[in-house]
């Protein structure tokens, strides 16, 4: 069952509900996206609206970000808007706002 949803989102025939549990699916599954203690994931939320995902939320590093967007893209996203941010980027910004 699993591997026909798979195709049928590469194939784009998925509504925009069952393309953000694909993607949402495959990103919880993928242990890349496992944080260095092993007990929790990277949160990404992923949003879908006319086949255009969007993602937002906090990784590691640059690589998952591009990790994460490639998925998305290679489960049948018509675009992808990439919001995600990194620890350090978000760590910088929290700093930047204390200094204000």
């Amino acid at each position: 069952m699993r591997a026909e949803i798979i195709r049928r989102a590469k194939s784009g025939l998925l509504d925009d509900d069952e393309l953000q549990l694909v993607i949402t699916e495959q990103i919880e599954e993928d242990p890349a996206f496992w944080t260095g203690s092993g007990k929790s994931r990277t949160v990404i939320n992923v949003e879908v609206n006319d086949g255009h995902v969007t993602l937002k939320g906090i990784v590691r590093s640059a690589v998952e970000r591009r990790r994460a967007d490639i998925l998305a893209r290679a489960l049948g996203a018509a675009g992808v808007e990439n919001l995600l941010r990194t620890t350090e980027d978000a760590a910088k910004e929290k700093s930047a706002k204390r200094i204000s």
